[in-house]
């Protein structure tokens, strides 16, 4: 059907070419803002945005800075990093972000259980989990929200999870269908990683969460959680650094 000289074929594009155009509008403008900050390093754009680093060189040139030979060297050391990470990845060594299964990978996943459940507790229900990495070193752990937290809100989410390792909470875990696990009200971020059937993780009743594992028996294992750092590393997205100890 065409009317008025354009078809519907033509109106569908340009609708598509519309968008796609204001979303990378907005990246560039997401990466303009994080380079203000004179700590922003070129890989960051690319990890947070995609944003390769010939425009990120045009980017930085807008706050008065430089792309140094060393800035260079370091974005491709870290480009070649993520690409070993990406492909162990997709052949299904890191699943769910843990870099191994070793006891210190498993004692900050379950701590990530607690600090997701704490940030929903003390800042609401909109906080929703965006990604997760994890090492033997600290747990990253990426959510929703508008803006970042005061001292005293990382205060009392750092002091609720403490409080919970300090509780002797057993941590449990059932294998059922993915709409039973809907139901009984467990966090469900990703779902359509999941198959028919999956595990759910319990904490007491402080956490339940769909997950592939694997966890401690008690949260007395973890030992103690520090938030170390925090950033904002998107529209409406922050980034939580952790340790234990």
């Amino acid at each position: 059907m065409r009317q008025l000289g354009v078809s519907v074929t033509d109106l569908d594009i340009s609708e598509v070419v519309g968008s796609e155009i204001g979303k990378f509008e907005k990246i560039i403008e997401n990466g303009t803002n994080l380079a203000k900050n004179p700590n922003i390093k070129p890989f960051d754009l690319y990890q947070s945005y995609g944003i390769p680093l010939e425009i990120t060189e045009e980017i930085f040139a807008e706050s008065a800075r430089k792309i140094t030979s060393a800035d260079r060297k370091e974005f491709e050391k870290e480009f070649e990093k993520h690409k070993e990470l990406s492909r162990t990845s997709s052949s299904g060594m890191f699943k769910g972000g843990l870099a191994d299964s070793s006891e210190e990978v498993t004692k900050l996943h379950t701590a990530t259980h607690l600090l997701h459940a704490s940030l929903r507790k003390i800042l609401g229900e909109g906080v929703s989990q965006k990604g997760s990495n994890i090492t033997s070193l600290r747990l990253r752990f990426d959510f929703s929200h508008p803006q970042k937290l005061t001292g005293e809100e990382l205060t009392k989410v750092e002091d609720l999870i403490n409080l919970q390792i300090e509780k002797k909470l057993p941590v449990s875990f059932e294998v059922v269908s993915l709409d039973e696990a809907v139901k009984s009200g467990a966090l469900h971020f990703f779902a359509e990683k999941y198959g028919k059937e999956v595990k759910v993780y319990t904490i007491e009743d402080f956490s339940r969460e769909v997950c592939g594992g694997p966890h401690i028996k008690n949260t007395s294992e973890i030992g103690h959680v520090k938030i170390i750092k925090q950033e904002k590393v998107g529209s409406g997205l922050l980034r939580i650094y952790a340790k234990l100890g």
